[in-house]
């Protein structure tokens, strides 16, 4: 009854029985009937009614057992359904696995092989089974190949090797190996499954990686050069401007002090006959004598404007710097340019300031800015126009605006009149005369002493040069800038 119980236990938990519970169960059924015969033989004197009554348990008994050995075979039919589902699914993916799969016995022999596995040794899955996976491996590390083969069935943990394999028509190819051992095996037998990966790939793919890094570096090193190479020419360049402006700039000092003093003598020479020391002049020659004054003046105001843009194209110059009045600064200036405004009929208006406020600036160089401005203005405002200088303290700062009622000038080229040498003038209109320099050097003084000049204008509607200088003293305002384009 022990065993009957073991089996029915064993069937109902939905366990498969093994073929010794099954034999066993058969022993029992047979000993059942021996007993319930012999019961039956030994009680022929009992009564019917009791005969009955043990057929009748009997049957039952039979019955029961009938039911249990029908559900275990149907939990056996299940299993091996299950089974065979698990198995196929193993298959399918084995199969399709993209890397190759091959299972080997003991021996190295192949036992299953998968799709990509038979891709990569150029034969069918089928063909492989059977064949010795050292077959496969180069002649040369087949020994080797063995010796590592029969140690490695000693481990219990994976193992990667690098195998030179001889695969698709004898072509040689380097396969990583991961090796894992299956003791699920029946008799305790051992299996290898190898995971196989093709390096081809990745050592081409390396190859490439290194052949575009050493091109890459070759570019670059190409490159390095080429920028030293151009560095280099730039040093160079920059060194010959240098002296080429160096040059310039003591020729334009040197020309400008030869002028000066033949002009002096020309100008020593007309005051002689201004004076009628030689005799006295006629209307006429008095007429000619003042044009050629006002000639050699001219030509003396362009010399000496040659000479400042020299001398601020060499360097930096000392500046005397100190506290000045503004209004008697400004009014000064002005006092230069009064004869040009009536000359030439342009109305000028100085709107007063006041008297007491002073600015830390140099008043040389604050007159000749004040004077390059009202000359410009004075020069391209037409007869019966006006100009007008007003002046005020804003944050800290001396702003002087001079206006004038002139032709203007377009807004896209306003900066380009503090470039040197650059004059505008309209279409059709007399050149203005001079050299280009005045502005220039304007900005350039203005800014030496930590100011800037600017303007603004519009054609038709005259324009506004304003000087902004600090009213203060500020540290590291006192040099010079190189004289260069408008910024």
């Amino acid at each position: 009854m022990a065993r009957a119980s073991r089996f029915r236990t064993s069937a109902l938990s939905g366990s498969i029985p093994s073929g010794s519970d099954i034999e066993n169960f058969a022993h029992l059924v047979d000993d059942s009937r021996e007993r319930e015969l012999a019961r039956y033989e030994g009680s022929a004197g009992e009564s019917l009614e009791e005969s009955h009554e043990h057929l009748l348990a009997a049957y039952e008994s039979l019955s029961i057992a009938e039911e249990e050995l029908r559900a275990q075979n149907e939990a056996i039919l299940e299993a091996q359904r299950q089974l065979e589902i698990q198995r196929s699914r193993y298959r399918t993916l084995f199969d399709f696995a993209p890397d190759p799969y091959i299972v080997t016995d003991e021996g190295g022999v192949i036992e299953e092989a998968n799709a990509a596995a038979a891709d990569l040794f150029g034969m069918p899955a089928g063909l492989l089974i059977g064949k010795p996976f050292a077959g496969f491996v180069d002649l040369a590390e087949r020994r080797q190949f063995r010796t590592r083969l029969l140690s490695f069935l000693t481990s219990d943990s994976s193992d990667k090797w690098t195998i030179e394999a001889r695969v698709r028509d004898g072509q040689s190819v380097t396969v990583e190996a991961t090796v894992s051992i299956l003791e699920n095996r029946p008799e305790g037998r051992k299996s290898l499954c190898w995971m196989l990966h093709d390096m081809t790939a990745r050592r081409q793919t390396e190859d490439s990686m290194k052949a575009l890094n050493r091109s890459l570096n070759a570019r670059v090193a190409q490159r390095t050069r080429e920028l030293e190479l151009a560095l280099a020419g730039e040093h160079s360049a920059r060194r010959e401007a240098e002296t080429a402006n160096r040059i310039k700039s003591e020729l334009f000092a040197r020309l400008s002090h030869e002028f000066r003093t033949p002009l002096h003598a020309v100008s020593g020479y007309l005051e002689i006959l201004q004076q009628n020391i030689h005799g006295g002049l006629n209307e006429e020659q008095r007429k000619d004598v003042d044009r050629i004054h006002q000639a050699q003046e001219h030509l003396l105001a362009l010399v000496n404007m040659i000479l400042d843009f020299a001398k601020l194209e060499g360097g930096p110059i000392e500046l005397s710097m100190a506290e000045i009045p503004i209004e008697e600064t400004l009014r000064g200036a002005e006092s230069l340019l009064t004869p040009q405004f009536t000359k030439k009929g342009v109305s000028y208006t100085h709107r007063n300031g006041d008297p007491s406020l002073s600015v830390f600036a140099d008043r040389e160089k604050v007159q000749q800015i004040i004077v390059n401005l009202l000359a410009n203005a004075c020069k391209f405002t037409p007869s019966g126009g006006s100009v007008e200088l007003d002046w005020r303290i804003e944050d800290e700062t001396l702003l002087v605006r001079v206006r004038d009622t002139g032709a203007g000038i377009p807004e896209d080229k306003v900066e380009q009149i503090f470039e040197p040498f650059v004059q505008l003038r309209n279409p059709g209109s007399l050149p203005p005369g001079g050299t280009g320099l005045g502005l220039p050097i304007s900005r350039d003084l203005a800014r030496a002493m930590g100011g800037d000049v600017t303007a603004t204008s519009k054609p038709g509607a005259g324009s506004v040069f304003s000087l902004r200088l600090p009213l203060r003293k500020r540290v590291g305002a006192g040099k010079l800038s190189e004289a260069s384009p408008a910024d």
